[in-house]
């Protein structure tokens, strides 16, 4: 089922994105720190853009299932590269 979620939504996935984020923050520049309120405001719209412009998509800060995927796919990479970088996550 496709999902979009426009700024200013909030819902559980808006929430599950924040913490990802969250976590990611601490090991990539860009990603600004947000709680994870499930309201799709402020830096978890800015967020999402980053992602959106490291896809090279248009940065339209409307988060999707696809890019709720890609976010999961790359906290569980950098999950197990945090060694790696010593950052914690």
């Amino acid at each position: 089922m496709y999902h979009a979620i426009p700024p200013g939504t909030r819902c559980p996935e808006c929430a599950h994105a924040q913490r990802l984020f969250l976590e990611l923050s601490t090991a990539l520049s860009g990603i600004e720190r947000c709680p994870a309120t499930g309201l799709h405001t402020g830096a978890s719209v800015r967020n999402v853009m980053w992602l959106q412009r490291s896809l090279g998509l248009a940065q339209t800060g409307v988060m999707d299932d696809t890019l709720l995927s890609v976010l999961a796919a790359l906290h569980r990479s950098a999950r197990r590269c945090s060694g790696c970088y010593r950052a914690s996550i």
